[in-house]
């Protein structure tokens, strides 16, 4: 483990920080209000976009996780998301700004400062201090476990 690093990417909600695994981001668009909503969906759906010929639902981070709603600004991303690594499932995760991508030594992850769950994320891979800033590590894999479940 010692020399191993992970690639992540980092975005905001809030005040906050966390992030993904860089492996399973696909792609990174600016909101640009061109969902198109999906009747009788849950909350945290915010609707679909069409990503080069396919459909790909787009969820609420913020409604996952249970924070309040924010104004959409220019910083307004969705992040494209591949769990599974196949283009089917793909989704789109809208977050208040992308902000940085970095490799993060393994060994500096430490384990999760949240004790109780965040909305339907009951789990962290873990916290890293980055640049004076604590960045959560979000588990894709137990989201979407989570979103389908909920579906």
């Amino acid at each position: 483990m010692e020399g191993e690093f992970v690639t992540i990417i980092s975005f905001g909600l809030g005040e906050q920080t966390f992030a993904f695994d860089s492996l399973k981001v696909r792609n990174i668009l600016p909101y640009e209000g061109n969902l198109t909503k999906v009747p009788n969906t849950r909350e945290f759906i915010l609707g679909v976009i069409n990503l080069h010929g396919n459909i790909v639902p787009v969820t609420d981070m913020r409604k996952i996780m249970d924070m309040e709603d924010a104004e959409r600004t220019k910083d307004t991303s969705i992040i494209i998301v591949s769990p599974e690594d196949k283009l089917e499932s793909q989704f789109g995760i809208m977050v208040d700004m992308v902000k940085e991508v970095f490799e993060v030594p393994l060994d500096q992850i430490k384990p999760a400062v949240f004790e109780n769950k965040m909305g339907l994320i009951e789990c962290f891979e873990g916290t890293v201090k980055v640049k004076d800033e604590f960045v959560h590590l979000i588990d894709l894999t137990h989201v979407v476990s989570q979103i389908e479940r909920k579906n």
